[in-house]
Parts: C-alpha cells; structure tokens; sequence
C-alpha cells in the first residue's frame, strides 16, 4: 500500500468519526500506537478508542471536517476543523475547534503514531468562566510583553 493510499484510508476514518466506526481504528492503527493531543497521551488502541468514544459522551454532534492533506514520506499532515456541541451549554452555539493531525506510518500500513495539535487554551480553558478571564489576561499581557 502507498502512502497516499494509507492517507485516504485515514482520512476517511476522520471524516465518518462516529461510535460505531471506532472499531475501524483496529486495521488502521497499530495495538501500541501513540495517541497524543493538548488533553490526552495514550500508548495504545485502547486508550486511543476511549479518549475518543469519550467525545461521544461529551458532545453531541461530533465531526471532523479535513480541509488540506499532505504527505511526506510514512507521515500523513491533516489539517480540520472539528464541530460540535458540549452537552453543558445545552444546544447553543457550535464549537469550531481548529487543528492538525500528523499521522505516521509503520510498513505494514497502520498508523504508530497520531498526534493532534490545536489551541487547548483558546478553544476550551478560555470558556471555563473564571479559567478564561485569567487566560485572556495572560494572553493580552504577554502579546504586549513579547510584542
């Protein structure tokens, strides 16, 4: 299999992010795969499957959209947008998280490695009602520092 090909094939993964499609994960990824993003480090399917079904207890309406893909070599970039809608605020306003996955891959195929990258401090810690306020100050204070 090339490396587009393992790239499509994850890729679709992605974009029908569903329950029911976690056990998919098991012929695209390795058993001690590492899964990363700014809340979670896992080292294997398991623990990759659980923070995701986690998301479905969480939200409603969970979707990753891709919107650019790259390759090089056994690593796959995915840039998204992921929506959805926190079960704590009721139904308001969507959440648009921002992001990217680097996705490397062994020969065989599955994936050893999936890292999300995205703004935990922007998109979450800054909508926890105190936690924001003292986010936001030390945001603004260290863009004039730094600025």
């Amino acid at each position: 299999m090339d490396q587009a090909e393992m790239c499509q094939r994850y890729r679709g993964f992605l974009e029908a992010f569903s329950r029911e499609e976690l056990d998919v994960l098991d012929g695209l990824a390795m058993p001690n795969v590492h899964f990363r993003d700014p809340l979670n480090d896992t080292h294997d399917i398991s623990g990759m499957k659980r923070v995701f079904a986690r998301r479905f207890d969480e939200v409603d309406d969970p979707r990753f959209i891709v919107t650019h893909q790259a390759v090089d070599r056994d690593t796959c970039f995915f840039r998204w947008h992921f929506t959805c809608r926190p079960r704590q605020s009721g139904r308001g306003h969507p959440w648009i998280i921002d992001g990217v996955s680097e996705v490397r891959f062994g020969s065989d195929g599955r994936a050893v490695e999936h890292i999300d990258y995205w703004d935990a401090g922007h998109y979450v810690y800054e909508r926890i009602p105190l936690f924001g306020y003292l986010i936001r100050f030390l945001r603004k204070r260290l863009a004039t520092a730094l600025g």
